[in-house]
């Protein structure tokens, strides 16, 4: 038997909870396929996500003006889709970008006026820390600090309501995943891992990381797919009050030290209270197959780089006790130009939808309505440009 649809979603992370939100919006007969909560699957073949956490930057502080515009966008809805969704994920505690180079600061805060409205304050070591007490700033640093329209959000929160969202309009949820894709004149057949076959007008391939290694685009998608490494460390009840008012936080030092970013705790499924933080793009864990992806996301990451961003972390707080730290691992999907890939492909009837480059998670919604825009021939969204998110010539 054959269900037939309109519009398919195949991936059901942040990017393609996204898109099937935007799609169930404007358009019926949508579906979304992909597995729920696939880290906790003891079957390697289904694919992970590294979304099943509960924190991640949202701010419009970057340097890159794409990466700014569509961060301010996608944090502007946060509050709307929590409230069609019944569902919060998003903690409005302000972000910190930390930068070697005060003229980044400077661009990236121009930036976010531009796209939010407000201009993030701009500090200097010594006003950072008096500003943040719990925090020891470097010589040298400059502390550019977005309070409102950003923090931190819960990814598996926010999939969740961006899923509801899609339901509530129509959209079929399809607890499944696709193991073969096939192009045809008259619509696009997906094959799934349990046996269902599923046969759409077109499809959106929002599949992350996997993008690059499941075979299901008839192209070779050049993605730099990287192990990443996280460090979590409990924080008890005793030291909470201490952390009060402390924003999520990204930090490019300089001197050889690795970059990080790292969230105020926050509970965690388990019920413990977590302060995380990773990093990157140093390290060597670059991954080259499905096997390996699937061998790192079921790792603890590299001990190498859980102790650089220790080191990191005690620099920086250097009260904080870090004896009881705990590592992880997650990744990131970098393209040639560091921006997402959303483009259509044979003749329209695919549409790529990749690339978070470490800053998806903040950006999904946004990245959706760009994707539900390409299915459904619609004006282009915002004031970015489809160039600027095309494929690369040897993609094509």
């Amino acid at each position: 038997m054959t269900d037939t649809y309109r519009h398919l979603v195949i991936g059901r992370g942040i990017m393609g909870s996204a898109a099937a939100m935007h799609l169930a919006a404007n358009s019926d007969d949508v579906a979304v396929l992909g597995p729920t909560e696939a880290m906790a699957i003891a079957d390697s073949a289904v694919p992970k996500a590294s979304h099943h956490d509960a924190g991640r930057n949202a701010h419009s502080l970057d340097e890159d003006p794409v990466w700014s515009e569509l961060g301010a966008t996608s944090v502007a809805r946060y509050r709307g889709i929590e409230k069609a969704a019944g569902i919060g994920f998003f903690d409005e505690i302000g972000y910190a970008r930390i930068h070697h180079d005060a003229a980044v600061v400077e661009r990236s805060a121009n930036h976010a006026l531009r796209f939010s409205g407000n201009r993030p304050e701009v500090m200097s070591r010594d006003e950072a820390n008096e500003r943040f007490p719990f925090f020891h700033f470097e010589p040298g640093e400059t502390i550019g600090y977005q309070p409102k329209d950003a923090g931190r959000i819960n990814p598996r929160g926010y999939v969740d309501a961006m899923s509801t969202v899609a339901a509530s309009n129509g959209a079929e949820i399809i607890d499944d995943h696709a193991v073969e894709m096939i192009v045809r004149d008259g619509g696009v057949q997906v094959h799934t891992a349990g046996g269902q076959t599923l046969l759409s007008e077109r499809v959106i391939v929002a599949t992350g990381a996997y993008s690059t290694f499941d075979n299901l685009l008839p192209i070779l998608l050049p993605l730099h797919v990287r192990g990443r490494t996280i460090v979590m460390v409990p924080v008890d009840d005793e030291t909470l009050p201490d952390l009060s008012g402390m924003p999520s936080v990204g930090c490019h030092p300089g001197d050889g030290r690795v970059r990080t970013y790292w969230h105020p705790p926050v509970t965690y499924p388990d019920g413990q209270k977590y302060l995380k933080i990773g990093g990157g793009p140093e390290g060597p864990q670059r991954i080259s197959n499905l096997t390996e992806l699937n061998e790192w996301l079921r790792s603890d990451g590299d001990p190498d780089m859980a102790d650089a961003y220790r080191a990191e972390l005690h620099r920086m707080m250097p009260g904080l006790d870090l004896s009881d730290s705990a590592t992880a691992a997650c990744v990131t999907s970098e393209t040639h130009s560091l921006r997402p890939y959303a483009e259509a492909i044979c003749g329209g009837r695919v549409v790529v939808l990749t690339g978070g480059n470490g800053h998806g998670a903040k950006a999904a919604d946004a990245l959706g309505e760009i994707g539900a825009s390409l299915m459904l021939e619609q004006a282009w969204p915002g004031q970015t440009t489809q160039s600027q998110f095309a494929l690369p010539d040897a993609a094509r």
